[in-house]
């Protein structure tokens, strides 16, 4: 939880960076992995939105 009066962090662009280099060093393929990665960006870009409509 944040103090009142500062902003939230943006901490998932740490989270998608590790999800992405952890499936590279697990020898995914570059297909899988911007698979992955656009898959986790899409996600975050749905929940965001509904985060949006609801303040």
């Amino acid at each position: 939880m944040t103090a009142p009066g500062t902003p939230p962090r943006r901490t998932w662009p740490y989270v998608v960076s590790a999800i992405v280099v952890l499936a590279l060093q697990q020898g995914w393929n570059a297909q899988e992995v911007t698979t992955l990665a656009v898959s986790l960006l899409v996600l975050i870009a749905v929940i965001t939105a509904a985060g949006a409509d609801r303040e």
